[in-house]
């Protein structure tokens, strides 16, 4: 699954959702528009302000619809663009010609004055579940989400600083860590709310509402976690066997050197058993090479005849005779 089919599948589950109460609808409605629509001002004929909500999800596009119809009693223009061989989603417009100033106003998007204003508007989100829906209109306007099996990201991209951080701060609110930063563009920077970490992810989707999508994003997360733990383990195991391999390979080059300098019959006794055993066995542990010892020693006992070994290797000529 790609990472936008992932994020397709849950705005469709986002956008099928219907708040039941009007404190609700109003937050996720503003929560759309402030992330999703464009204002058009038109001239001397028609209408002055055309409200434009453009999505590549029919869901979505169906729910404006239905929440400024709830909301106002208004019925939009629904249009559907297509995007060419290259760009085969469709795009979803709904368009709205009047009452747009009453709309916007509602979304705290236009100010008492007239004038456009930004951030998050803190009378339409004081509730918990109202903070939810407007998050929820946020992602659905320009939000996109990681496939569960890969590295876990999600973003929203915001319009402003000021939208950014006052969401980040409402996802706070909830529990969820977000953080707001700006992404350099090719004309200016863009500013967007990142959630990462994939336990911190999966409980954005459940407060959003995608409760399905939360546990494909649950069971994906813990395979990745699994394999990545299997993976660890095994890269573990084989740093140390090779690290037990050289290990072994330099002690037989230790007993080698002192056999060649002293000879056998010039090691003491239980220093001669130990290279004895660590000649035949070149791949055993050291655990093992003190099983194998009679009596048994520790591993511990086994590395201090090895360690007596290679200073005895690296003695100069005739100074062994104190050693023995």
């Amino acid at each position: 699954m790609a990472r936008g089919q992932f994020t397709v599948r849950v705005k469709e589950e986002l956008a099928a959702l219907r708040p039941a109460t009007p404190a609700e609808r109003r937050a996720l409605l503003a929560g759309l528009l402030r992330f999703t629509s464009t204002l058009h001002l038109g001239g001397t004929v028609g209408p002055r302000l055309t409200l434009v909500l453009a999505t590549e999800s029919g869901g979505v596009a169906r729910l404006a619809f239905w929440l400024v119809h709830a909301a106002y009693g208004l019925r939009p223009a629904f249009r559907v663009r297509s995007r060419g061989a290259l760009a085969p989603r469709a795009r979803y417009e709904v368009v709205l010609a009047e009452r747009v100033t009453r709309v916007l106003g509602g979304a705290r998007i236009l100010g008492r004055d007239g004038e456009l204003a930004t951030g998050l508007p803190a009378g339409l989100v004081r509730g918990r579940a109202a903070a939810a829906c407007y998050a929820r209109g946020a992602f659905l306007g320009r939000g996109s989400v990681t496939v569960p099996t890969r590295a876990p990201h999600l973003e929203i991209g915001a319009p402003d600083e000021r939208t950014a951080r006052g969401l980040a701060g409402l996802l706070a609110r909830l529990d969820l860590p977000a953080a707001a930063g700006a992404r350099a563009g090719v004309h200016e920077e863009t500013w967007r709310v990142v959630v990462k970490g994939g336990e911190a992810i999966g409980r954005t989707l459940a407060v959003l509402g995608a409760r399905d999508a939360y546990l494909v994003w649950e069971d994906g997360r813990i395979r990745r976690e699994v394999r990545g733990e299997a993976v660890r383990l095994a890269n573990a195991d084989q740093a140390n066997l090779r690290r037990s391999v050289t290990a072994a390979m330099a002690q037989v080059a230790v007993v080698e050197r002192a056999v060649t300098r002293l000879g056998w019959t010039g090691l003491p006794e239980e220093l001669a058993a130990v290279a004895t055993l660590r000649l035949a066995h070149p791949d055993a542990t050291l655990t093992e090479l003190g099983a194998l010892l009679d009596p048994p020693r520790s591993k511990g006992a086994v590395l201090a005849r090895l360690r007596r070994l290679a200073a005895l290797a690296e003695q100069p000529a005739g100074a062994h005779g104190a050693e023995r």
